[in-house]
């Protein structure tokens, strides 16, 4: 049941992506294009996770993992260069200061180069959950796939990028409600937190990946809306 779950969030993400895509293409602007960036293959992220107790392991499963991770690493930080286009999209001064602009990107190539390093001097392992198989970085009790699994094997790579993405949108939700009214970025948020908060060890992260699209869904309304925005005011 678990896994027929991961590819009810893999059809939400997609669903999340037309929708993100059909936007851009109407108001192209940075903010909804670095904001749709992380999108592109967050549903393959659960579609892999759907399918690996049916595929099994071996090099296949391995390797579609290896893309998650990839995928996972480079798109993630692109939501942190889509707040700052978002900021100065929407007015704010600071934002349109070069220096504060290449702050965001450096930012987000620390993340990227970071974990990728840490990903790279890593080796997978069978994981397990309920119904689900997966190949991860580390074999915790709680995901060991039988009694021959090297408990303890590998070490986690913790999600500091997601951690410091959620706060950095959550401060400016709360800037973009002072100034515009907009209140969904920093509620959405929260909300999304709450998902993630949810223990790993009990429900095999599938809270974490239910809070994806919800905070996605709120970065992207909230690019439209203030590309919406900026559009009239030109008008």
């Amino acid at each position: 049941m678990l896994s027929l779950a991961y590819l009810v969030i893999a059809v939400i993400d997609l669903g999340v992506l037309a929708w993100a895509a059909r936007h851009y293409l109407r108001y192209r602007s940075n903010g909804l294009l670095f904001a749709t960036l992380p999108l592109l293959l967050l549903w393959y992220d659960n579609a892999v996770i759907a399918i690996g107790s049916t595929l099994g392991e071996g090099t296949l499963l391995m390797n579609l993992n290896t893309v998650r991770f990839l995928a996972h690493y480079i798109s993630l930080p692109m939501t942190f260069i889509a707040i700052g286009a978002m900021a100065r999209e929407a007015g704010f001064r600071i934002a349109r200061q070069k220096i504060v602009m290449a702050a965001f990107w450096l930012l987000a190539v620390w993340f990227i180069a970071h974990d990728l390093w840490l990903f790279l001097h890593s080796s997978l392992y069978p994981s397990c959950f309920a119904d689900t198989l997966r190949y991860t970085t580390h074999i915790a009790e709680y995901t060991a796939c039988g009694p021959d699994a090297d408990i303890g094997a590998g070490k986690s790579i913790p999600p500091i990028p997601a951690i410091t993405l959620t706060i950095m949108l959550i401060v400016f939700g709360i800037f973009l409600w002072r100034k515009s009214g907009w209140k969904w970025l920093t509620l959405g948020s929260l909300g999304a937190m709450a998902f993630f908060a949810v223990p790993f060890a009990s429900t095999g992260g599938i809270f974490g990946n239910i809070g994806e699209p919800i905070i996605m869904s709120v970065v992207i309304m909230t690019a439209v809306d203030i590309a919406k925005r900026r559009q009239d005011n030109r008008s």
